[in-house]
């Protein structure tokens, strides 16, 4: 017999994968390049979401008995219900308005939130909060004491105390 060699016999394949794939293993593998390095910079905050400045922000208010006739007023009785009128100027973006009703024993009776977005191009912009002592479980009688006396309305403005406003009520 005869023997035929095949020029692609088992061994050869081998033979031929082992010489093609030995330089591959003996190179050092790349490194990927890594990921570039990012740095954060602070974003600066758009001119409506920043607090105004004080030169830019006035406010005038009063506390008054009539939302229609605006006549300022410190005294009042058990019977009136009791506006803290603000006209804001400059005041632009999201905001919060707090008005807290202070009696005379020093404890808050009432706190008024008001949360608006006021447009940029508002010149001016009115709130207005108000104290009654005729609804629900305020209807107050002579005797209850802690009710007549000096009263404070404060105003606040994102949380800063813009102003306090002594009243009375007898």
């Amino acid at each position: 017999m005869r023997r035929v060699r095949r020029p692609w016999t088992l061994g050869a394949v081998f033979l031929l994968w082992f010489i093609l794939l030995t330089p591959a293993c003996g190179r050092k593998k790349e490194e990927s390049p890594s990921p570039p390095r990012v740095t954060v910079q602070p974003r600066p905050v758009p001119e409506e979401k920043r607090p105004p400045s004080p030169g830019s922000l006035s406010f005038t208010s009063v506390l008054t008995k009539d939302l229609k006739r605006i006549i300022p007023s410190t005294s009042f009785s058990r019977k009136d219900r009791i506006y803290l009128y603000t006209t804001w100027t400059g005041l632009a973006g999201p905001h919060e308005i707090k008005v807290l009703w202070v009696r005379p024993d020093g404890k808050v009776q009432e706190t008024v939130r008001i949360k608006e977005n006021v447009p940029p191009h508002n010149p001016t912009f009115i709130t207005w909060a108000y104290i009654s002592f005729k609804k629900g479980l305020l209807n107050i009688t002579p005797f209850e004491a802690k009710f007549v006396g000096q009263w404070k309305a404060q105003l606040f403005l994102d949380g800063r105390l813009m102003q306090e406003y002594p009243f009375s009520v007898s």
